[in-house]
């Protein structure tokens, strides 16, 4: 399978994310991002929030956003509380610098001929260190409304279904990890989508892990995305 590179990608696709500051009922406050839209150049971007409004080729749940960021540094986070007032479903998209984890799901895309890919994610708290996030998550759990940073909470379950629905019946690609702090929050993204196919390079290290889409190693890299490759051919 051809590695390609990400200065290749970069000229291919284009992302845009949807940042936002969640605000808590108690006053708390954390910097995240809802939906990442990758796509390449058949998809129009004269208008880029439209995009959130399509139905992708295939979506994909990772971790969290990590540093994900907007290109735009003067960009303001809109503050969103959960439950929204407001029924719409358009997201405010802006141009999103990508990762290396990004750059993999570029790579499937290629090979499988998508145009759109939608990445969701099992929390929306943007933090680099996995640690440190699953404290933040941790600790959000025991306050009041912290657990809307998950897109798979009940009081976001509109904002999910749209989220999910895609073109065709391409299964939901899994790329969460294998950390064990993850288990509460995939528990509760599982059940959400226990009617959806399916497909994920399998973790030994608990059944509801999996393996992250962009380890350190080229060769690891490499070994994801063939592993991935073959479960899609399944």
């Amino acid at each position: 399978m051809e590695f390609l590179y990400a200065a290749e990608l970069k000229k291919r696709f284009t992302c845009y994310g949807h940042f936002y500051e969640l605000v808590m009922m108690a006053g708390e406050r954390a910097k995240c991002r809802s939906v990442l839209e990758i796509v390449d150049g058949s998809i129009l971007q004269e208008n880029p929030s439209d995009i959130s409004l399509l139905e992708p080729d295939v979506v994909v749940i990772m971790m969290n956003p990590g540093s994900s960021h907007p290109k735009d540094i003067y960009h303001m986070d809109k503050e969103i509380e959960y439950p929204q007032n407001s029924g719409s479903l358009r997201k405010t998209l802006v141009l999103t610098q990508p990762d290396n984890t990004q750059y993999q799901v570029m790579r499937i895309a290629v090979f499988k001929g998508w145009s759109h890919i939608r990445v969701l994610n099992l929390s929306d708290l943007r933090d680099p260190k996995s640690g440190s996030f699953i404290q933040r998550a941790e600790a959000l759990s025991g306050i009041m409304g912290g657990h809307t940073h998950s897109l798979f909470c009940r009081e976001r379950a509109a904002e999910l279904a749209h989220a999910l629905t895609r073109k065709s019946t391409s299964p939901i690609l899994l790329g969460w990890g294998q950390d064990l702090g993850l288990l509460p929050l995939v528990g509760q993204c599982l059940k959400r989508i226990e009617a959806e196919p399916t497909c994920t390079v399998p973790s030994a290290v608990h059944p509801l892990l999996n393996a992250h889409p962009s380890p350190m190693l080229q060769s690891k890299k490499l070994l994801w995305l063939e592993t991935m490759m073959k479960e899609l051919e399944k």
